[in-house]
């Protein structure tokens, strides 16, 4: 049987080509481990290097006045380089009686400010608090513990939630008045004196009394020489010739 020309060539081009399977693609939106292992190490790094500026945002002011902060009604001013943070009034108080006013007063200039006066016009007059000077690049707290500046003699009761202007003036900086909030001071800042523990004395070791030694029954006493030795009941005595 004689083949036709080409009959082979045809056949073999009637088998499919067998082609390499394209790569398969990543699904969209889905990082390769590798890629995610390296991110997490970014933001890791990240969050330590922002570590330290998040500290420096609790220094200096903010850090001093946040001990002096028992109420979030308060109020906040500044003339000068004198700031004065978280100021209200220790409250209630009646008519006649004095008031003391708690603030932190921090002071940001190169030299020393003092507070000359506190006043009111709710009030027959003030004193400032004590120790009064602020130091350069520091301040001081007046808490209701008796330093803190106060109103004296109110012409009017102020309770609880209600408000007073109270102007604080300064040697160097100058004067500032406020809208003062009345508010009732919480535990660490009450208005009673808190007594500073003494310290402990040290106790003095007491000796043990003396005991004297009672002989027993049966036993011989021994005087020392020149001495005479007095026997006890049912005991004998043995004495040293003088």
């Amino acid at each position: 049987m004689s083949r036709r020309p080409g009959a082979r060539s045809a056949a073999i081009s009637r088998r499919p080509a067998v082609t390499s399977a394209p790569p398969i693609s990543r699904a969209a939106g889905v990082a390769p481990a590798r890629s995610l292992r390296r991110t997490a190490a970014a933001l890791a790094a990240a969050a330590l290097l922002s570590a330290p500026a998040l500290a420096a945002c609790a220094s200096g002011t903010d850090a001093m006045t946040g001990l002096a902060r028992t109420t979030t009604n308060t109020a906040n001013g500044a003339v000068g380089t004198i700031d004065l943070r978280n100021v209200y009034v220790a409250g209630p108080v009646r008519a006649g009686e004095d008031a003391q006013v708690i603030s932190a007063l921090f002071n940001g200039g190169s030299q020393a400010d003092e507070l000359v006066s506190v006043s009111s016009p709710d009030a027959a007059g003030g004193a400032p608090g004590s120790p009064a000077t602020l130091p350069p690049a520091g301040g001081q707290i007046y808490i209701a513990n008796g330093s803190a500046p106060s109103l004296t003699g109110l012409k009017k009761d102020l309770p609880v939630g209600s408000a007073t202007k109270v102007t604080f003036t300064f040697a160097k900086a100058g004067a500032v008045t406020l809208d003062v909030p009345v508010e009732e001071p919480l535990p660490g800042a009450s208005g009673t004196p808190t007594a500073t523990p003494s310290a402990s004395a040290t106790p003095t070791a007491t000796p043990p009394a003396a005991t004297s030694a009672t002989p027993s029954a049966g036993s011989t006493a021994t005087p020392t020489a020149g001495s005479t030795a007095t026997p006890t009941v049912g005991t004998s005595a043995t004495s040293t010739a003088g």
